[in-house]
């Protein structure tokens, strides 16, 4: 039987480290692993530190409440919209805002220079990080996007983000019709 013990406070948090058993055992294992393990749709399963993706709280969720995430066997099935290259961004995100004694200037900064990708990747990012649960790269990602449109003609909107105008010259002179008593939607019209 494992034995806990208060050994060290990190963020004056108090953080249990498994002492060794009182049965003779060959190693000891720490009760909070150091890192997890991440599978995107690809297939391809990766290690990431434990402590960085603690910022998405539907990784968080799965790792305490399911104890997914645990073992390279165990790992957690990320959603569709997340692949290599978006997880790759979300991680350099959570690393740099989850290191102590960083400014809020200094993540500013940082934020400044790693949102500006091209529309594409930031329409990618939106998605996995709605999908992931992670706010405040969704607020991040979006008021980037905003910016990019504010100003823009719908016909620049289109071609900027390749949708097709799928609407006849007589729709598109009809007003819209109020199809719902959502008083949001109303206030749109």
């Amino acid at each position: 039987m494992a034995v806990i013990k208060l050994e060290k406070e990190v963020d004056s948090l108090a953080v249990p480290i498994v002492a060794k058993s009182t049965m003779p055992s060959r190693t000891s294992l720490p009760l909070i692993q150091s890192s997890i393990w991440l599978e995107t749709f690809d297939g391809v399963v990766h290690e990431v530190e434990r402590e960085i993706t603690m910022l998405c709280s539907l990784l968080h969720r799965e790792v305490l409440q399911n104890s997914q995430g645990i073992s390279k066997r165990s790992a957690i099935v990320l959603p569709s919209q997340v692949g290599p290259s978006t997880l790759k961004l979300i991680l350099e995100y959570c690393r740099l805002h989850q290191v102590l004694g960083r400014s809020d200037k200094e993540r500013k900064m940082f934020d400044e220079k790693f949102i500006k990708l091209d529309n594409r990747r930031l329409c990618e990012l939106a998605s996995a990080t709605k999908s992931l649960d992670m706010n405040p790269l969704v607020d991040l990602a979006c008021r980037a996007l905003a910016r990019m449109i504010e100003g823009m003609m719908p016909e620049k909107m289109r071609e900027t983000f390749h949708l097709l105008d799928d609407l006849t010259e007589e729709e598109k002179l009809e007003p819209v019709k109020i199809t719902t008593d959502d008083p949001w939607i109303r206030l749109l019209n």
